[in-house]
């Protein structure tokens, strides 16, 4: 695991950042810092571009305007080439897992450590064995993913996520489309692994629920901007009505 070099310094800021898609304004001033080894949700309307904030920090997209930066470091600035030893300190849950059809479990799992240009089997084997440990499917590693159910999936892209030892895991709506009893199991998950190994966490979620079970702190995304930074307990007594509308899941939060 990385040591950072300066404590005091955020894991990950995000200063000014904004973001246009043709005609469409999705992100207008974006400032967030994130601290080593938290866990950091982030909610917000539908379309209002948190998983585009998530791309900028990993750095599949590039800011129009504004800064990323990893320890200190601007990665906005750096080509492609550069970002590769960067983006190693990351990982990521994507939507729906998008895991690869043709690949069992354990090849799926695997799939980063080949891209870092691990050759050993053995290697391989026992880090995809650990991986699998951790999120509990180690005795599904031969199988294809249509094989397995919404939330085994989800697992597995976890698995994927976390097996390069990322100091940061990215998770876009992890729990989507689960049941209440799956999604307390991927909630779990994200716990003990920021526990067991400091990792810092930066999850996207409407389920309001997994909210309050896993944050360190909250993030509200709209408009363009932060609209609420802090605690659970913060969201939970802010005065706010479109935040008391959004957490009850009620029609009157503005667009």
């Amino acid at each position: 695991m990385h040591v950072p070099s300066n404590p005091d310094v955020p894991f990950i800021r995000v200063s000014g950042l904004k973001k246009s898609f043709g005609e469409q304004k999705t992100l207008q001033g974006v400032d967030l810092t994130i601290s080593h080894g938290e866990t950091l949700v982030l909610i917000g309307p539908s379309g209002e571009g948190k998983s585009v904030l998530l791309k900028h920090i990993i750095g599949l997209l590039h800011p129009d305007e504004g800064h990323v930066e990893l320890d200190g470091v601007d990665l906005c600035s750096m080509n492609e080439r550069q970002m590769v030893k960067f983006r190693r300190r990351m990982g990521y849950l994507f939507q729906n897992a998008a895991l690869f059809d043709s690949l069992t479990v354990a090849q799926n799992v695997a799939f980063p450590l080949k891209e870092a240009g691990v050759t050993n089997k053995d290697e391989i084997d026992q880090q995809v064995h650990e991986a699998l440990e951790l999120v509990e499917l180690e005795e599904h590693k031969n199988k294809m993913p249509i094989n397995l159910s919404g939330g085994m999936r989800k697992r597995v892209g976890i698995a994927r996520a976390i097996i390069c030892r990322p100091e940061c895991v990215l998770y876009d709506e992890p729990t989507a489309g689960l049941d209440p009893i799956v999604t307390d199991v991927i909630d779990q998950m994200i716990i003990r692994l920021q526990k067991r190994f400091r990792v810092t966490s930066i999850v996207i979620t409407h389920d309001m629920s997994s909210v309050f079970k896993i944050a360190d702190r909250v993030a509200m995304l709209k408009n363009g901007v932060i609209s609420f930074l802090g605690t659970p307990e913060d969201l939970r007594q802010s005065p706010d009505p479109d935040i008391q509308n959004f957490i009850a899941g009620r029609s009157g939060m503005c667009a």
